[in-house]
This record gives C-alpha cells, sequence and structure tokens, in this order.
C-alpha cells in the first residue's frame, strides 16, 4: 500500500474517533447506539422483577389465608369435641345437684335425741327396733298386753310403738341423707374439675393455633 493511501485511511479513523468523542459527551446515554439496547434489557429485566415479586405476594398471601382456614378448621373440631364432653359431662353434675337438693330437703327428727340410748346411730337403732319387733311378734300372745308396751331395752325405756319407729326412721333417713351429700358434693368437684381441665387444655393445645396466620 502506498504511503498516501495509508494517511487518507488514518486520517479518516482519527476523524470517526473524535466525532464519537463529540457524541458521548453532548448526548444522553440512551442515545448512544450501542447503549440504548442494554438499557433496554434493564428495563424488561426490572419489570419482570417487579412482576414476580407481585406473584410471589400473591401466593404468600393465599398461603397465608390457607393456613387460617386449616387452623379454623382445627379449632372448630377441637372446640366442638370438648364442648360435647362438657356437655355430657355438665350434664351428670346438673343432676348430682340435683340429687343434693333433694337429700337437703330430708331433715332430721325431732324427738331422736329424747328416746334414743346414748352410742346408737339412728340406722343402728332402727336395725335393732326392727328385729325386736319381728322376734317378739312371732311369739307374742298378747296376755302380757299389747305389744306396743313392750321396750326394746331391758334397762332402756323405747316401746314397740309405731311412733317411735317413725321418729327413728326419719332420723335415720337424715343421717343417711347427710352421708348421701357428703359423697355427691366429692363427686361435684371432680365433675367440675373435669370440665375446667378440658377447657383449660383446649385453651393450651389450642389457643395458641393462630400463629399459623
Amino acid at each position: 500500500m502506498k504511503s498516501n493511501e495509508i494517511f487518507i485511511i488514518g486520517g479518516a479513523l482519527l476523524a470517526a474517533i473524535v466525532l464519537f468523542k463529540g457524541q458521548a459527551t453532548s448526548s444522553a446515554p440512551g442515545s448512544i447506539p450501542f447503549i440504548s439496547p442494554f438499557l433496554n434489557m434493564l428495563g424488561k429485566a426490572e419489570a419482570k422483577a417487579l412482576d414476580t415479586l407481585g406473584s410471589n405476594i400473591e401466593t404468600l398471601q393465599s398461603v397465608k389465608e390457607s393456613n387460617l382456614g386449616i387452623a379454623q378448621s382445627i379449632l372448630d373440631l377441637e372446640r366442638s369435641t370438648a364442648d360435647v364432653k362438657i356437655s355430657q359431662i355438665q350434664t351428670e353434675l346438673d343432676k348430682t345437684q340435683s340429687y343434693i337438693g333433694s337429700q337437703q330437703r330430708i331433715g332430721a327428727s325431732t324427738g331422736f335425741s329424747n328416746i334414743a340410748p346414748q352410742g346408737f346411730t339412728a340406722e343402728g337403732l332402727l336395725g335393732k327396733f326392727d328385729r325386736a319387733f319381728n322376734q317378739l311378734s312371732k311369739t307374742w300372745t298378747g296376755e302380757k298386753g299389747p305389744l306396743s308396751g313392750v321396750s326394746v331395752f331391758p334397762d332402756v325405756k323405747l316401746l314397740l310403738t309405731q311412733s317411735n319407729r317413725d321418729i327413728i326412721a326419719q332420723q335415720a333417713s337424715y343421717e343417711t341423707a347427710q352421708e348421701n351429700i357428703g359423697k355427691a358434693s366429692e363427686m361435684v368437684q371432680r365433675q367440675q374439675g373435669e370440665i375446667d381441665r378440658l377447657n383449660e387444655e383446649y385453651q393450651t393445645r389450642f389457643g395458641s393455633l393462630s400463629r399459623y396466620g
């Protein structure tokens, strides 16, 4: 190649470089031909990222709502189960309390202390009274008077009369009722304790299921 041709080509390249630098200095980045495609790609990537983020947020919200629904279903089922058990025990508790009320209406005999020997419960004395009456009534002829004039005890006057038996029987019913009340009261405590335990167990096991939301 001749020297004048090399000079012409070199001058053209130098002019192109100077022109390019001038455009880079005075023009916006987006007007530079080879930079614009990269800016377009960056914008598309940013838009895609925002779309993906929105989709992820929707997915998380859907999962959250699903967890809330499952948790609520569990709560409803366990609450229903606990309510059935509590209802059954409450029914028995009501019956027990009603029974206690019926036993409390049985009053003591006002005349028992006037006829009863020392050391006898009403139930024990009633048994003694009935045995004496049954035994004597089999052989009593009435020659010595009516059987109601005979005493249960030889050294303590407790005549075999219907009124005396009624007094003893009333006191025996009262003493039995007091024993029944004591036993039933213990049952009430157990039943109420079981109801409280079921409620506490429900709160302990399922009261924090809201964390799934």
